[in-house]
C-alpha cells in the first residue's frame, strides 16, 4: 500500500454497476443493523411493528470545524441519551465529514462515543500540523496528472484544522460489522452543476461504492480514481486516502461563490509559506537556488501576483519575469510578457486576466527545469496552475465510453468525458438530503443537524426544492414569522404524504444562546483558524443541548415514524 493509493491484488469482474438498486453489501448491513435499532426501541419503551422497524438517518451540514465539532456534540449526546442505535443511517457533508472520518477509524466508535470524542478534541486542541508530512504527501500527490486544489487544500487547510493525515481508505471498512450506523460521504459532479443539471450532479461513497446517486451508476470504492474505458478499468485500482476524501467533500466549507476571494487568499498564503520554507530549508544550498532562473522566475510570478495593482512594482517584475524567461529558455510561451506601456493602459480585472494566462504559460514551460531544485517548487506550480483554471477534485470517469445498450437516462457528459471534477456539495445544498431521500433507502425519519452559519432554514428550504425537481415526496414546511432569524431548537415537518419525518436542529437557537444568537455566530465564523480547545469545548457543550433538551420530543417522532 502507497501512502496515497491503495493497490489490490485483483480486480473485480463487474466494474461499473447501473442500476437504482441498492448495493448488496449496503442492504445486507441494514438487515444487520436492523437488529441494534429494534434493541433500541424496546429500550426506549417504544412500539412497533415486526415487519417495519423504522429507517432512521443522520444528517449532518457543512460548517467546517463548526459542523465537525457540532456533529461531535450531537452524537456523542445522543449516544448518552441511548438514541444513537436507532439510527441506520449517518450521512455527512462538508465539514460534517471530518467528524464522520475520524470517528470511523473506531470499527467500534458506537460503543466507544465518549472515549472516541475525548480522543478528537485533544487532537483538535493540543494536535500539531507538520510542515514535512505535510509536503511528503503532497511530494506523492503531486506526481499524480489528475493534481487539483482538492489535494493543496486538504494538505494544508484540511489537515491543519483536523490535526490528522489519514491514509486509511474508506473500502477498508466494507467488512465490518453493523455496530456503527452506515456512513454516507457526499459531494457534486461541478460540470452537471455548472449545466444546470442540479438532481444528476448528486455523487455519494460509501464504504462499498461511490457513484451518482440520481442517476444510478456506481463503481467499487476501490476502484473510484481509476482510469476507466468501455466499463473496464485501463489502471490498476486506485483509491484515495482519507484526507483526500476529507478534501474532497469539505473543498469549500460549505459556503460556495460568497467565499471564493477567501478560499483564494488561502491558497495565496500557502503558496508564500511553502517558498518561504523551501527557501529557509535549503540554505546550504542558497548560492544554486540564487543562480536558478526557474525558481527565480517562480517567485516573482508570485510576487507580481500580490501587486498587480502597484504600477512601479509590476512594471520592475515583468522586466524581471522577461530577463528570467531569456536566462531559463522559456521565452516561447504563447503569452508575450508585456512591455510597460502596454501593461499600464490595462485596467485591474485585465491585468488579472493576463497575469492568469501568463502563469499558466510560465508554470507549463517551467516542468523539468528545477532540477536538483525540484519538490515544493513543483507542489507550487502546478498548484498555481490548478489554481487559475480553478480545478477541484478532477478523477477518472468510471462512465467513460460505457457499452450498455440502456443508458438514455445518464447525462451525455457522463459518457463522453475522460475525467470529472468533483467538489464540496455544500455549495449546491449544505445538508445530505439526497443521499437519505433516495427511495431505495425507504428512510421513515431523518434527524437534521443543521450548522450551517447563516439562514437556519436554507438547507431544509433547497430540499424541499431538490424533490420537487426530482419527483420525490417531502413534507411541507410550516416556519412561524420572526423564527426565520430566531429559530427554536427543534422543529417538525410532516404530513400524511409518503414523504419521511424531517426533524430540523437550528445550531444557534433562542433555547441555547437565548438572545446572543448573532453573538455565536460572529465567533464560529466558516472561515477562521482552527479554534481553541475553550471554544471547542463551548460549542460541544451547545451542540449537545440540541438533543438533551429534546429526548422526548425525538423518541415522540421515532414512535410516529413506527405507527406509519
Amino acid at each position: 500500500m502507497t501512502d496515497r493509493s491503495r493497490d489490490a491484488a485483483s480486480v473485480q469482474r463487474e466494474y461499473v454497476r447501473v442500476s437504482k438498486s441498492l448495493n448488496r453489501k449496503e442492504e445486507q448491513y441494514v438487515k444487520e443493523r436492523q437488529a441494534m435499532v429494534e434493541k433500541c426501541l424496546k429500550d426506549n419503551g417504544i412500539k412497533y411493528k415486526q415487519e417495519h422497524v423504522p429507517v432512521i438517518a443522520v444528517l449532518g451540514s457543512g460548517g467546517g470545524e463548526r459542523a465537525m465539532v457540532g456533529l461531535l456534540g450531537s452524537l456523542a449526546q445522543m449516544a448518552e441519551e441511548k438514541l444513537l442505535d436507532s439510527i441506520t443511517y449517518l450521512c455527512g457533508v462538508s465539514g460534517s465529514t471530518w467528524c464522520m472520518a475520524s470517528l470511523y477509524e473506531d470499527p467500534k466508535w458506537s460503543v466507544n462515543v465518549a472515549a472516541d470524542k475525548k480522543k478528537i478534541v485533544d487532537r483538535l486542541s493540543n494536535g500539531s500540523f507538520s510542515k514535512s508530512d505535510m509536503l511528503k504527501w503532497l511530494s506523492v500527490a503531486v506526481e499524480d496528472e489528475n493534481y487539483s486544489l482538492t489535494d493543496f487544500w486538504a494538505a494544508t487547510v484540511v489537515y491543519n484544522i483536523i490535526k490528522e493525515i489519514d491514509r486509511h481508505h474508506l473500502s477498508e471498512q466494507e467488512a465490518r460489522d453493523s455496530t456503527n450506523p452506515y456512513p454516507i460521504y457526499t459531494a457534486i459532479d461541478k460540470g452537471l452543476k455548472e449545466d444546470n443539471q442540479t438532481a444528476p450532479c448528486w455523487f455519494e461513497i460509501s464504504p462499498h461504492e461511490a457513484g451518482y446517486s440520481h442517476v444510478g451508476a456506481y463503481v467499487d470504492t476501490s476502484l473510484f480514481g481509476s482510469q476507466f474505458e468501455n466499463g473496464k478499468p485501463k489502471t490498476p485500482p486506485k483509491e484515495e486516502d482519507m484526507l483526500y476524501l476529507q478534501g474532497l467533500c469539505g473543498s469549500a466549507l460549505g459556503d460556495g461563490k460568497e467565499n471564493i476571494t477567501q478560499i483564494l487568499q488561502w491558497i495565496w498564503d500557502w503558496i508564500h509559506k511553502l517558498l518561504s520554507h523551501f527557501q529557509s530549508t535549503n540554505k546550504s544550498e542558497n548560492s544554486a537556488l540564487n543562480e536558478d532562473p526557474a525558481y527565480k522566475m517562480l517567485e516573482r510570478l508570485v510576487q507580481l501576483h500580490d501587486s498587480f495593482e502597484n504600477d512601479d512594482k509590476s512594471v520592475v517584475l515583468l522586466e524581471k519575469i522577461i530577463k528570467l524567461q531569456q536566462e531559463s529558455n522559456t521565452n516561447s510561451s504563447r503569452v508575450r510578457v508585456l512591455q510597460k506601456n502596454e501593461w499600464l493602459k490595462l485596467n485591474a480585472e485585465e491585468r488579472q486576466t493576463y497575469v492568469a494566462d501568463l502563469s499558466i504559460e510560465i508554470c507549463n514551460a517551467l516542468e523539468g527545469l528545477f532540477g536538483p531544485l525540484k519538490g515544493i517548487p513543483d507542489i507550487v506550480r502546478k498548484t498555481i496552475i490548478a489554481l487559475y483554471n480553478w480545478t477541484w477534485g478532477t478523477k477518472f470517469n468510471f462512465l467513460y465510453k460505457y457499452p450498455a445498450k440502456e443508458v438514455e437516462h445518464i447525462p451525455a457528459a457522463l459518457l463522453s468525458d475522460e475525467k470529472r471534477d468533483l467538489e464540496d456539495a455544500g455549495i449546491l445544498l449544505n445538508s445530505p438530503y439526497v443521499a437519505a431521500l433516495r427511495s431505495e433507502r425507504k428512510v421513515d425519519l431523518i434527524l437534521s443537524f443543521d450548522f450551517s452559519s447563516d439562514d437556519p432554514f436554507l438547507t431544509v428550504k433547497k430540499a424541499a426544492d431538490y424533490c420537487k425537481e426530482a419527483g420525490r415526496p417531502f413534507p411541507s414546511l410550516v416556519i412561524e414569522p420572526g423564527e426565520e432569524k430566531n429559530p427554536k431548537d427543534f422543529y417538525v415537518f410532516k404530513d400524511n404524504t409518503k414523504a419521511p419525518i424531517v426533524v430540523h436542529f437550528p445550531l444557534f437557537n433562542t433555547v441555547n444562546c437565548g438572545e446572543k444568537i448573532e453573538k455565536w455566530r460572529k465567533r464560529y465564523k466558516t472561515f477562521q483558524g482552527p479554534y481553541s480547545k475553550e471554544m471547542i469545548e463551548d460549542l460541544l457543550l451547545v451542540s449537545s443541548r440540541n438533543v438533551k433538551n429534546n429526548k422526548q420530543k425525538i423518541l415522540n417522532e421515532i414512535q410516529a415514524a413506527c405507527a406509519r
